[in-house]
């Protein structure tokens, strides 16, 4: 017999999933900006960086420091700690190997890889996306 999810779990789990979303967006905003630009990461940034509302942003900063992803320096810089580069690099890692496989193999034209592959980083388990980067290297 299957068990079916009542209403109330299945918005359980739609909210336990939306929660792990935005936490992998803004960890990966944090290590992509410090990366692309080459400078400290301030709550400033990431509003326009992510296009969200200052709120939005100060909420969620205080939850990722709360569950020891970060920590705010000097003046307000936004800090990953050892637990939030390693999330956010498996995050950032995963990004990048359905890029190419979106650009290389599906041939998806250059505009709407970007929103593809962040949209897709979320579905791939790490195991697949493993997976994936063999069959990549495979064929180069």
């Amino acid at each position: 017999m299957t068990h079916h999810l009542s209403i109330k779990e299945h918005l359980n789990l739609h909210k336990e999933q939306r929660d792990r979303l935005s936490k992998e967006m803004y960890l990966k905003a944090i290590y992509q900006f410090r990366k692309d630009f080459g400078k400290e990461v301030k709550a400033v940034d990431l509003v326009s960086y992510l296009d969200i509302t200052k709120g939005s942003v100060s909420e969620m900063l205080k939850r990722l420091e709360e569950e020891g992803f970060i920590r705010y320096g000097e003046h307000k810089v936004i800090l990953l700690t050892q637990k939030g580069l390693k999330e956010a690099t498996r995050i950032f890692r995963k990004y990048k190997v359905l890029s190419e496989f979106l650009s290389e193999v599906l041939h998806v034209p250059y505009g709407r890889v970007h929103d593809e592959a962040c949209n897709l980083e979320h579905a791939f388990s790490d195991d697949t996306v493993v997976r994936l980067e063999k069959v990549l290297s495979g064929l180069k």
